[in-house]
Parts: C-alpha cells; structure tokens; sequence
C-alpha cells in the first residue's frame, strides 16, 4: 500500500540514490527541485525498500512521475518490478487511467514492453532538457562560438577588475542580493509571469538551504558589488544541473550571462551540463540552442488505461 508523505530534507539522499541507480540526467532527477518546488505541484513522494513514488497535482490534474527504482535490478527484473510499482500505484487510486509527465525515452520504452495495448503518450517539446558537453561550454570551440566569444570579450575589456568567487554558504547573501536586485529590475519592464514570481521564493529557500541540498556555484563581483550569480548541483555522477543563474543590467548587455557560463563551467568535472527546459518561452528556447546541446533530452506525457 502507498503512503504518501510530503517530502522533508531527510530523504534527500534516497532521491539522490534514485538518480544515480536510474542512470537519469533529467532536472526532475535533482533532489533539490523536487524539493523546493514542492509547493507548487502539491508533491507528495513513497519511499519503499525498492521504489521511490512521485505523486504531483497542478490545476486540479493529478499526475506522477515514472516510479525510480532504488534497487539495482537486471534488465529483465526491471520490467517485473515496474510493473509491481505500477499495479501499486493503480489500487492508490480510483482513476480508470494514470498520467505520467517527464517520461523520457528510456522510461518509455520499458512502459510501452509492458503496456503495449494501454498506452497514449504525446511529446512535450517545451519540457526536453538541454545537455550540454561541459568542454563545449567551459572551452567554446569553433566559429559557431564565436558570438559567445565576442560577449566574453567585451564583458572583460570593460571590467577588467571583475571578480570570480566560489559560491558557498558564507557569501549565499550576495546571491541574494543579487536575485532581489534582478527581479525589482524586472518589475520596472511590466507584470511579471507567475513562473519568475514563485522562482523568488524557491530560490530564497534554496540558498538558505544551501550546504543541504549541496549546492555548488560562483558570484561575479564588480567594484565589490555583486552583479551576477549561478547555484548548480550534481543529479548524478556525469551531469550538472544548473538551477538559477541571473546577472544585473546593465552588466548582462554587456556579456555577463556569457562569461558567468564559461567561467563556472571550468570548476568541475562533470561530463554533462544540463541546463533545464525552456518552458516553451521563445526566447529562452533561442538563447539555449545558442549554445548548442549535444542533445535535446525527449519528455513525454504518458496515459497508461488500467
């Protein structure tokens, strides 16, 4: 029986198990999303001895993530016990169907070998990740940088004195400084989304949390002043995740977002970057494939008929 819970610091390092076991490189893998954006998608979680559930409710639709495994499982086992953790979720609820979101590819051919007759799945072009080769990103190689190059440039020819430092747990409040400066920036251009609104929260609650959820990032600083900020974490061994990166006017007309990018993307050895999806924003889809990914990670909304 599945006994929902919401989920508290204390299962952190289940979820970040579940990410390494599953081999997944998506940003709903990241213990801290699922944490902080709790709130927002009512999300309640079951940890067992061989699964991890994720159960989510937006705009009156109920909705779960693919159950994780916690246990490593032969490719054959893996079927079985998906469809145990599958039978398990169908008698929690009365619905004659379940809805999964970021199935991925991987986790939908496993669902489509064992329902081939109850499945429906439609692609969610505005929820695929961005994955990036960190030596892409840390070195910007080739002419089809070259824009990239030009902003770094410029950004280091004005500010020459600009200062990179390490975000940590002791300077976690000019990160803020630099959020709460940014978003009353963008207040001056009109009403804001809802989306960045609640991201001014999350991102509160994540630096207050920072050693937690073991953060990792860098803050920019211009004549002691900081300008810009990035906050990442690891999802599993060979992928970053970045979470939150925002750099002030006038500094990012002038290339600080490209160099903040380059320069952080130097202080690990992660051999994936996953820059999260676009949400279907237009130009936030434009300013991702700028720096072109090595692949688009696929996510599906999937509707398994029990």
């Amino acid at each position: 029986m599945i006994e929902w819970v919401y989920p508290t610091i204390d299962i952190l390092p289940q979820i970040k198990k579940a990410a390494q076991i599953n081999a997944q490189q998506g940003n709903d893998m990241s213990a801290a999303n699922l944490f902080l954006y709790r709130n927002k998608y009512n999300t309640q979680i079951c940890l067992t001895s061989e699964f991890l559930f994720r159960k989510y409710k937006s705009d009156g639709v109920v909705f779960y993530g693919v159950p994780l495994f916690l246990k490593e499982f032969s490719e054959q086992e893996k079927k079985q016990k998906m469809k145990e953790a599958i039978d398990l979720l169908d008698k929690s609820t009365f619905e004659p169907s379940l809805l999964f979101f970021h199935v991925c590819e991987k986790q939908l051919d496993l669902l489509r070998e064992i329902y081939p007759e109850k499945i429906d799945m439609v692609l969610n072009r505005d929820l695929f990740d961005y994955i990036y080769l960190r030596d892409d990103l840390a070195n910007l190689p080739g002419s089809k940088y070259h824009k990239k190059k030009n902003h770094i440039s410029k950004f280091s020819k004005k500010y020459p004195d600009a200062k990179i430092v390490p975000l940590d747990s002791t300077n976690v409040k000019d990160a803020w400084a630099v959020e709460e400066e940014w978003f009353n920036q963008a207040k001056t251009q009109g009403e804001l989304p809802a989306s960045i609104i609640y991201e001014y929260d999350v991102i509160k609650e994540a630096l207050e949390k920072f050693d937690a959820f073991g953060f990792q990032g860098q803050i920019i600083y211009i004549d002691e002043k900081p300008i810009a900020m990035t906050v990442a974490s690891a999802t599993k061994y060979d992928t970053m995740d970045i979470h939150f990166e925002k750099a002030l006017m006038p500094f990012a007309l002038d290339g600080a977002y490209a160099f903040i990018n380059k320069s952080f993307a130097n202080t690990f050895n992660q051999t994936y970057i996953n820059r999260e999806e676009d949400l279907g924003i237009e130009g936030l889809r434009k300013s991702k494939l700028s720096y072109y990914p090595a692949f688009l990670l696929e996510r599906w909304i999937v509707k398994i008929d029990l």
